[in-house]
């Protein structure tokens, strides 16, 4: 079956070369400083239809100052060119037709204050743009967005999840994050604290790429979320402060600067957070001992209190050697340290009465760092656009986590037990990438690269318990283990993009070997495994007319398991739910198609699509009684797991007053677990929504609101309930726009938590979690040198 879907979109991919093998028009150019004849890196360039309004196309400008808009039909256009600190640049009518074809058009921005008076533009750069593989969220032009964390932020991005545990899923699946289009440490366990702590105002844009090109790696179910932090190239010097302050002792503060006089560019930021988090947690079950058939009643009821602190620093430089050669050397410094408190009220009952009455406490002391470091040379071509560049990236990131626990017993009545689990986890990685652009011609382009990740994982746990005969405390073999996980992959990629006048069409093909080998110090056992993978992507776009535009993206795509669910030896953080990973657990395998429509006009915007994706080995947790006492979790893989969706991202703009984007999600699920003793498949329907609102109250005030609400969804053994969250903001501009005070309040109405259900043969569990959810933020911004854009606002929905 998925043979004959492949060779059918080849056949769609081929059909469209024989029909449309012809030129189309192209519009290209290099936008420099009117003042020092330097090309300008990210002006914004749009294209409009002469007589009307409407963006047909947006670019962004190289580091080189090259823009170029492709695959353009017959008519009449101008562009509009515009750079913070730099007046807006209006070209004259530009014209396409039989005779001409091509255009170069050439541009030089003035630095001075004074806009010109004959440009008036009425669009600015769109929240949400559309291009042949990816979904571009341009954080600036959200005002839900201030200097919160990437978590926050992410929230409001369309077709993006951020569950109570901070947790991000795109479409309802797993999804690999990346920072600026590398693969970092902390984005893999402890993504979800990490993103908690990443300052917003540090982030350029959010790309959504459900179905990557083979450019990119092919992990995660849903795609990659790529977070694309600001890197400011302006003259002169530039920066901006930022503080905010919130109930329970929150803040948190940032500043960043760049200094550029010409061929080198310095920049820099540094921010700090302090975070306060309260989660409580009931934990009901009903076990049934299969020998004796007796069922037993457990009670947890968890509070648990925790202070993450962190610190976060990136300092780098850039060197335009000359006009064809540049080098650059950046690094990143993240710390966080956190004092957790958990008290657990435990209780055990049967048809007798209760059997067991304790308390158990947790003290935990934690921190988190992450340092890397990024070498990249880049060499361009005589032609524009022409280039090769080799990037090298490591980084460190050890983890220590010292628990110590204590049970308090009420029944039986005994002395009260001790024990410790000190986890020591380092992870070192290393990136490097060759890669080769050629645009062979206005409408052709290819793509060559190779990437090589060596990746090393080391996961050391040491326990013991405390021993009244020797009134010491002694190592518990049960819970000291090492397991070290090494992962290399080499991969090459090529990809082939065309346009015509009307078709859009890119190619490629991505080639993985993966060596890994999973060794089990404690007993001295390497399990090994090693596989040769080919992974080809197809994207198509057809321009039905200037605001019509159909897409079809086929990926196959690969979501690997990480060292913790290979890791073979349990984790006793409650001795009554313990975690073991399965060093047997395969790779899932998926096939991802999607079609979409795009439309717009000069108020509102539709972009439709519908998605089906087929995963077979699919990961799945599974619970199940160990013993009387005691459950065991551990990671399975499904036979398969298909499913179907659709979603719509609107967007409305209502007389520059009312600005209103909204994003329905409907998704089909059917699980096949037959291999995991479940006899017949399950199926689900789950649908989300995502809103968010701003209104303009007046030319410096801005009210916004968001919600999200997402309903039940399926498991192999049961289901997470649905759940809702909404929240509200002001931002008031001031210093003349150099700065702004804002207010933002999330959970309103304190309705978000977590709901999970099981239900098996022998076990039945419901857990409700909850958090402080409600909080609120005062928040002041300033920015000095070239003004900047407005500050954003985001809410903290995470723990």
């Amino acid at each position: 079956m998925h043979k004959k879907l492949l060779l059918a979109l080849v056949l769609v991919f081929i059909f469209p070369f024989i029909l449309y093998a012809q030129n189309s028009g192209a519009i290209s150019g290099k936008i420099t400083d009117v003042t020092t004849g330097q090309p300008l890196e990210f002006v914004t360039v749009v294209l409009m239809k002469e007589g009307g309004n409407t963006v047909l196309k947006q670019e962004i400008t190289t580091g080189k100052g090259i823009y170029k808009f492709t695959a353009l039909a017959d008519g009449n256009y101008y562009l509009i060119a515009s750079y913070i600190g730099f007046e807006n640049y209006k070209t004259s009518n530009l014209i396409l037709n039989s005779t001409q074809r091509k255009l170069n058009q050439d541009i030089s921005l003035n630095s001075g204050a004074k806009k010109l008076n004959e440009v008036v533009v009425t669009s600015k750069k769109q929240l949400y743009t559309n291009s042949i593989d990816r979904k571009i969220y341009n954080v600036d032009q959200d005002v839900m967005a201030k200097s919160g964390s990437a978590s926050e932020v992410l929230q409001n991005v369309p077709l993006v999840q951020v569950d109570i545990d901070g947790n991000v899923s795109l479409r309802n699946s797993s999804a690999t994050i990346l920072i600026n289009g590398k693969v970092s440490p902390i984005m893999g366990k402890n993504a979800a604290a990490a993103l908690q702590q990443l300052p917003a105002n540090s982030i350029a844009r959010i790309e959504v790429i459900t179905n990557p090109s083979a450019k990119y790696k092919p992990d995660g179910t849903g795609g990659i979320i790529n977070i694309v932090l600001k890197k400011n190239t302006k003259r002169g010097l530039n920066g901006g402060l930022t503080a905010n302050a919130g109930n329970q002792d929150r803040y948190n503060a940032n500043v960043n600067a760049n200094y550029n006089p010409g061929k080198v560019n310095v920049f820099g930021s540094y921010s700090i957070k302090q975070d306060y988090r309260l989660r409580l947690t009931t934990n009901n079950r009903t076990q049934i001992d299969p020998a004796s058939s007796v069922s037993s009643y457990y009670q947890d009821d968890i509070s648990a209190k925790a202070r993450p602190f962190s610190n976060t620093a990136a300092l780098g430089m850039d060197y335009a050697i000359d006009d064809k050669n540049s080098i650059g050397i950046s690094g990143n410094y993240y710390f966080r340290n956190m004092h957790k408190h958990d008290f657990t009220l435990k209780k055990v009952s049967n048809t007798t009465g209760l059997i067991s009455d304790y308390d158990r406490t947790r003290t935990n002391y934690e921190y988190e760092r992450e340092a890397d470091g990024t070498f990249f040379f880049e060499h361009n071509f005589k032609k524009e656009e022409h280039k090769i560049r080799l990037e090298f990236n490591a980084s460190h990131s050890p983890e220590v986590e010292d628990n110590h626990y204590i049970n308090s017993y009420r029944v039986p009545a005994s002395a009260n037990q001790l024990d410790n689990t000190l986890i020591k986890q380092t992870q070192d990685n290393k990136q490097l990438t060759i890669g080769y652009e050629n645009p062979i011609s206005d409408n052709t382009k290819l793509e060559l690269g190779y990437e090589g990740q060596y990746n090393q994982q080391d996961l050391d746990f040491y326990g013991e318990a405390y021993n009244y005969a020797q009134q010491k405390f002694v190592a518990d073999a049960l819970k000291t283990n090492r397991f070290i996980y090494n992962e290399n992959i080499h991969a090459f990629y090529g990809t082939i993009e065309q346009s015509w006048k009307k078709f859009g069409a890119m190619l490629g093909l991505r080639g993985e070997y993966s060596d890994i080998n999973s060794h089990l110090i404690t007993t001295n056992i390497t399990i090994p495994n090693h596989y040769f993978k080919v992974y080809p992507t197809l994207h198509l776009t057809y321009d039905l007319s200037d605001s019509r535009e159909l897409q079809l993206n086929y990926s196959r795509r690969v979501h690997r398991p990480e060292g913790d669910d290979l890791n073979p030896f349990a984790e006793y953080a409650d001795p009554t739910n313990i975690r073991v990973g399965n060093p047997h657990l395969l790779p899932e395998i998926i096939h991802s198609i999607e079609l979409g429509y795009q439309w717009k006009n000069d108020n509102f915007s539709i972009l439709p699509g519908i998605y089906y994706r087929y995963k077979y080995n699919g990961f799945t947790s599974i619970t199940t009684p160990l013993n009387s006492t005691t459950l065991i979790t551990t990671q399975q893989n499904l036979v398969n797991d298909q499913a179907i969706g659709a979603d719509v991202v609107f967007s409305a703009n209502i007389n520059d007053k009312v600005f209103i984007n909204l994003t329905p999600n409907a998704f089909y699920n059917q699980l096949d677990a037959s291999n995991l003793g479940y006899g017949s498949k399950k199926n689900t329907f789950t649908w989300s929504v995502n809103f968010n609102s701003s209104y303009n109250l007046t030319k410096s005030t801005i009210m916004q609101v968001n919600s999200n609400y997402r309903s039940a969804r399926l498991t192999p053994q049961g289901k997470y309930l649905p759940s809702f969250v909404f929240n509200f903001g002001v931002r008031k501009d001031i210093f003349q726009k150099k700065g702004s005070l804002y207010l933002t309040v999330s959970d309103v109405f304190k309705t978000q938590r977590q709901e999970a259900e099981l239900s098996s043969p022998l076990l039945t569990q419901h857990v409700v979690t909850k958090s402080n959810s409600r909080i609120g933020y005062l928040g002041i911004s300033y920015n000095f040198g070239v003004v900047k854009k407005k500050k954003d606002l985001t809410f903290d929905n995470s723990l």
